[in-house]
């Protein structure tokens, strides 16, 4: 049940700001970045998230960089973001991510020490932006031969933010009480059990949105199944420190 204290976010794009406009639409980026767009709906998102200029900003598990480098456009030259990839996303992404970084996005720091803990100065960062990545953390392969310790990466991200600092999580919708497997099976996680971790944590949810929703996911499908890849839906939420 979603806490009380939570709004609902209704963005459109009538409300996105400018700079957060030009960052979408900067001829910068790459033609299969835009492709993404139309379901990621990133001036949406950034929008919800709160994004500013001259802001801090942390993208957990940033992959191959597709909202860095709009993040690294909105937050401008007096602005900072932070590219994260845990161990098993490096590995994903080590490859090819060189192309997106390579003589650009000067604003922007890669780290990439190994482990899903975050290694930032307490209270540094803004917003902390983790888009379509938590389900991961369940996810086995030659980097992670065993269970993440959630609570402790939770730690690092809530120690590396300001007070009133946020944090922004979105993800496949998993079938309510469906528990941590279906993160590895499905790519898909069940919001309540996100929540509550995330609310363990000693963070605060404040707002949530249906940007990204799709009432026509059944959410029992497996993210790439050719039926409802690129149109699931998606959870979105706010929390706050």
């Amino acid at each position: 049940v979603m806490s009380s204290t939570a709004a609902v976010a209704l963005t459109d794009h009538h409300n996105v700001p400018d700079y957060i406009k030009a960052a979408v639409a900067s001829p910068d980026r790459s033609e299969d970045d835009r492709k993404s767009d139309a379901w990621r709906k990133p001036a949406e998102m950034l929008t919800f998230a709160g994004i500013k200029p001259g802001m801090t900003v942390l993208d957990i598990n940033s992959g191959g960089g597709y909202y860095t480098e709009m993040l690294s456009s909105a937050v401008g030259t007096e602005g900072s973001v932070i590219a994260h990839n845990g161990g098993i996303y490096w590995d994903f992404v080590k490859n090819t991510v060189a192309e997106r970084f390579t003589g650009r996005l000067a604003n922007v720091t890669q780290l990439h020490n190994g482990h899903e803990e975050i290694d930032l100065e307490a209270g540094s960062v803004d917003v902390a932006m983790m888009m379509m990545a938590y389900h991961d953390y369940y996810h086995k392969g030659e980097s992670r031969t065993k269970d993440e310790d959630i609570p402790a990466i939770l730690a690092t991200i809530k120690d590396v933010l300001k007070d009133g600092g946020s944090l922004i999580v979105t993800d496949h919708v998993a079938l309510a009480g469906s528990g941590k497997d279906v993160g590895e099976t499905l790519h898909r996680i069940d919001p309540e059990f996100v929540k509550a971790q995330v609310l363990a944590a000693g963070f605060k949810l404040a707002e949530t949105s249906e940007i990204l929703a799709n009432s026509s996911d059944d959410h029992t499908l497996m993210v790439f199944d050719k039926t409802i890849r690129f149109k699931t839906d998606r959870f979105v939420l706010k929390f706050v420190k």
